[in-house]
């Protein structure tokens, strides 16, 4: 898959990622990798696979985390 074809395939698959998945992405990716930041990653991702990679499995377990917080609000 070429980068432009795997760019627009990511933002097809998140189109609309809530800006709070994306809040909690950063700061899980930021602590785990504090000499890494989540804005680096996002510009790698842009011509790197492997990073590509990174970010979307970043942003998925944010949105599950997110997910699993917004089932336990009453």
């Amino acid at each position: 898959m070429s980068v432009s074809s795997h760019q627009l395939s990511f933002n097809h698959n998140h189109p609309s990622m809530p800006l709070d998945a994306e809040e909690l992405a950063r700061d899980l990716f930021e602590r785990a990798r504090p000499n890494d930041s989540f804005d680096d990653l996002k510009r790698r991702a842009a011509f790197n696979r492997q990073d590509a990679g990174r970010l979307r499995h970043w942003i998925r377990a944010a949105q599950a985390i997110a997910a699993q917080r917004h089932l336990r609000q009453p």
